[in-house]
């Protein structure tokens, strides 16, 4: 089963190959062929249509990429949270324990009290970081700016269809009557 990050990679794969594919000396012909066939605006034009497409693509690709990139540096954040309440937790606990050798056992009992809770909330929140993750996970954000960067790739070479490589200057074979040059 493909998982979200394989879909955004595959994809940027094959806008690669297309981009290679509008790169090879055959497809550098198409200009030239629609320049012969007296056919470059309806190239230009159909040329400028998938540009905007693609445009438009990207344009809707961004804020996908944008939420991925913060919903995994929010789980990055995020992170150390139930590590630091679990430390609190150990912290009031042995403050506890500390108070009750004193003989204050009041306060020591206050002490377990909050102690126990603070567990229970690292807990919930080391569970709420898991499912976090998974939401990331599924976001693929490792995944995006090898998209971005594939669109535009094609987006560059679709331009490039519409300028025609110049003519090449025919060599012509030199005339048997020429005189011979140099010498």
């Amino acid at each position: 089963m493909s998982t979200p990050a394989d879909v955004i990679r595959d994809l940027a794969a094959l806008l690669q190959a297309l981009a290679a594919l509008l790169e090879t000396p055959t497809a550098r012909e198409i200009p030239n062929i629609a320049r012969d066939l007296g056919a470059q605006p309806q190239l230009a034009a159909g040329v400028d249509a998938l540009g905007r497409v693609l445009g438009e693509l990207r344009g809707a690709a961004l804020p996908l990429q944008r939420a991925a990139i913060d919903a995994d540096a929010l789980v990055a954040l995020l992170g150390c949270v139930p590590g630091f309440v679990t430390g609190m937790g150990q912290a009031v606990n042995a403050g506890g324990e500390w108070l009750a050798e004193l003989g204050l056992g009041d306060a020591a009992a206050e002490a377990t009290r909050v102690s126990g809770p603070l567990r229970q909330v690292s807990g919930v929140l080391d569970m709420g970081i898991d499912v976090a993750e998974g939401a990331a996970a599924l976001l693929a954000p490792g995944q995006w700016r090898g998209l971005m960067a594939s669109l535009d790739q094609l987006s560059i070479s679709l331009q490039a269809l519409k300028t025609p490589a110049p003519p090449a200057t025919p060599t012509t074979p030199p005339r048997p009557d020429a005189a011979p040059s140099g010498g």
